[in-house]
């Protein structure tokens, strides 16, 4: 039998995607809006659930994965490119932008030239591309457009905000404090300064909901677990889908639903974390592991940072580490001022 909910690859129809039929609803409701973010912690299933809604409008879309900044004209360019070339697979955009200059034609493929000297106006294109009627343009992972060029993306947001109504952008982003740095919305220098900008945000499954997932990915592969396995999976993995998924995905593989694959997950899920760390400085890897062993208070953790590095930790540093995890989508900050991790997953596996 075919074993849907464990499979890695993003879900793209309705009967695949288990539950988020609210936050379907939602982003069903809002296709007219001009911008969309769609947020929540890495592996929570942004990606599928962007896709399954994508199929789901029933109109002419673009997704692209966002994987490196915008630091030149070419990445710009490239990657409206890439917009326009899967606009035009279901609505020929390209008629309406055959007399802008700077467009060459490679069947149904759209290549813009970044040549300064031969550079289509990106907002004549947005411009052209509205007239054609109303599309989606999806960037997976947006907080990835941070760079040099971020401002002249933002003011072609800006644009079709104000001129066309039919077309919707929607951003995705795990590191949801970069994203909105990157957007920049309560900063009067930024080109979207003021604007209104949905945001629908994924949770993580409740520990029935997670139960209920797991319950019915073994009966898609005819596997009877033990209930005490599964229960015991949901208290470490806590309603990550990713996480839940990949317990699955190997007790499927092996053909036996066992409790030492939630440790071996739960390994995984520290090298992973360290290993994204480790490109940073190391005192932010110090304090994930202080809050990961129970220190979530401000003097708690300012003191095991000092115990450490064997020196003073002023304020101010302490608050430039917190403030770049939270941003990252490491941290979370409750309400009571106790500081959290984001993937409990994580928190589990560094305790």
């Amino acid at each position: 039998m075919l074993v849907i909910y464990f499979d890695f690859k993003p879900k793209e129809t309705k009967e695949d995607l288990f539950d988020r039929e609210e936050e379907l609803k939602k982003l069903l409701s809002s296709k007219d809006e001009s911008i969309i973010l769609l947020t929540g912690i890495r592996r929570i299933g942004k990606t599928s659930l962007l896709k399954v809604f994508l199929n789901e409008s029933k109109l002419p879309y673009a997704l692209v994965d966002v994987r490196y900044p915008l630091t030149s004209y070419r990445s710009l360019y490239t990657i409206f490119s890439n917009v326009l070339s899967q606009l035009n697979k279901e609505r020929r955009v390209a008629e309406v932008l055959k007399y802008v200059k700077g467009i060459s034609l490679f069947g149904i493929n759209i290549s813009l030239s970044w040549d300064p000297k031969n550079r289509p106006s990106l907002l004549e294109i947005m411009d052209k591309v509205d007239e054609s009627g109303k599309v989606i343009i999806a960037f997976d992972e947006a907080q990835n457009l941070r760079g040099k060029l971020a401002n002249v993306f933002l003011s072609i947001l800006a644009h079709c905000y104000d001129y066309c109504k039919n077309v919707t952008f929607i951003l995705t982003g795990s590191e949801i404090g970069l994203l909105y740095d990157f957007l920049k919305i309560d900063d009067t220098s930024s080109p979207l300064y003021g604007r209104h900008v949905e945001e629908i945000r994924l949770k993580r499954f409740s520990n029935e909901k997670s139960l209920e997932f797991l319950r019915e990915g073994f009966r898609q592969a005819n596997i009877s677990p033990n209930e005490s396995v599964l229960e015991y999976a949901v208290s470490k993995l806590d309603g990550i889908v990713g996480w839940l998924t990949e317990f699955g995905y190997r007790c499927v593989k092996i053909g036996e639903v066992k409790r030492e694959i939630v440790d071996e997950i739960l390994e995984i899920a520290s090298k992973l974390a360290m290993e994204e760390l480790s490109h940073f400085s190391k005192d932010y890897v110090i304090v994930i592991e202080a809050i990961a062993k129970g220190h979530s208070r401000w003097s708690e953790l300012k003191r095991y940072l000092e115990d450490k590095k064997k020196r003073v930790v002023y304020d101010a540093e302490l608050k430039r580490y917190l403030d770049k995890l939270e941003k990252m989508g490491y941290v979370v900050k409750k309400e009571s001022r106790e500081y959290d991790l984001a993937d409990p997953v994580l928190k589990n596996a560094l305790a």
